[in-house]
């Protein structure tokens, strides 16, 4: 294998064809482990693979699918999303997300999902070298094809960084002319929060919500004397029950540790909760990792011994 078919990090057949090289080579390197085939002509080295999670792994595959097709493409939906830097929770997608002119029909071929909607060029933004509609534009057809939970996940995350507002979605979704798929978009606009400070807490949320469970307060900050004491995740006032949601990141990632070791952090938390379990307004404390709350039966088991009751039925 010879450097010159790589574009980027990637390995291309079409490339190395007309520099005269064999293709054939790329398909001995995927054999032997030394790349993964993203598409039909598009490679990556295992080792970029291995080391990517699950959006880079989809973004990977949509420069693939891009690099490798022979006639430019507008990423949009999902998989725009991923492009705009919207984490993506769950099964990546099947496919990689384009528009296509209305004329040929929204399908599924060569590894693409096609929709047909007019795109004027006006309304896409370049992204890395890649033609992707608008984030906005990319919410609004998430809250509209893909599952609640995805679309609040990655609502509450643009929100958040102050990416787009619920406006900017109101007006998209208003921009084009028909109700169809309102009641998706209301349902993800009502529900969105900017106050949601990971994937983890979203996801939560949604299953709360799902559960029939009362909206908590999202990071509700105690103070005793005047002074900070901690800010939480979630917290209902009239049962006096705090919520933590905890990912592994808390305690692997050298960014959230902040220069502390594992088990510092371990320490610190451990006395950051003792801080506020001694508040007189706090009657209970319940912590839940990822496993519990993709469960949502397992998570209204941990919040209802905590207080945290059904209001309405699921």
């Amino acid at each position: 294998m010879t450097t010159p078919i790589a574009h980027d990090d990637l390995f291309l057949s079409r490339r190395s064809s007309s520099l005269g090289l064999d293709p054939a080579e790329l398909r001995r390197a995927c054999a032997r482990g030394e790349l993964v085939r993203l598409r039909p002509g598009a490679y990556v080295a295992a080792s970029t693979w291995a080391a990517a999670g699950v959006d880079e792994r989809h973004r990977l595959r949509i420069r693939g699918a891009a690099a490798a097709s022979r006639t430019p493409v507008v990423v949009s939906h999902v998989s725009a999303a991923v492009l705009h830097g919207l984490p993506l929770v769950g099964a990546p997608p099947h496919g990689v997300h384009v528009l296509v002119p209305p004329a040929g029909g929204s399908r599924r071929e060569h590894g693409f999902v096609k929709h047909a909607r007019a795109h004027e060029l006006d309304a896409q933004s370049e992204t890395g070298g890649l033609l992707v509609t608008p984030l906005a534009v990319a919410l609004v057809d998430v809250c509209l094809t893909e599952s609640f939970t995805r679309a609040v996940v990655m609502t509450d995350h643009a929100l958040r960084t102050g990416a787009v507002t619920l406006a900017d979605m109101v007006a998209e979704f208003a921009s084009r002319g028909t109700r169809r798929g309102a009641r998706r978009l209301e349902a993800v606009v009502a529900f969105a929060s900017p106050l949601a400070d990971r994937p983890l807490e979203s996801i939560s949320r949604v299953g709360m919500r799902l559960l029939g469970l009362p909206d908590p307060v999202l990071q509700h900050e105690f103070r005793h004397a005047g002074r900070h004491v901690a800010t939480v995740d979630f917290w209902w006032p009239d049962v006096g029950a705090v919520g933590e949601a905890d990912g592994d990141l808390k305690y692997s990632d050298p960014g959230m540790r902040a220069g502390r070791s594992p088990a510092q952090v371990v320490i610190d938390e451990k006395k950051r909760e003792d801080a506020v379990r001694g508040l007189d307004e706090v009657r209970a404390f319940v912590r839940w990792d990822w496993a519990t709350a993709l469960d949502a039966e397992r998570l209204g088991t941990r919040l209802s011994a905590a207080g945290v009751r059904r209001l309405r039925a699921s």
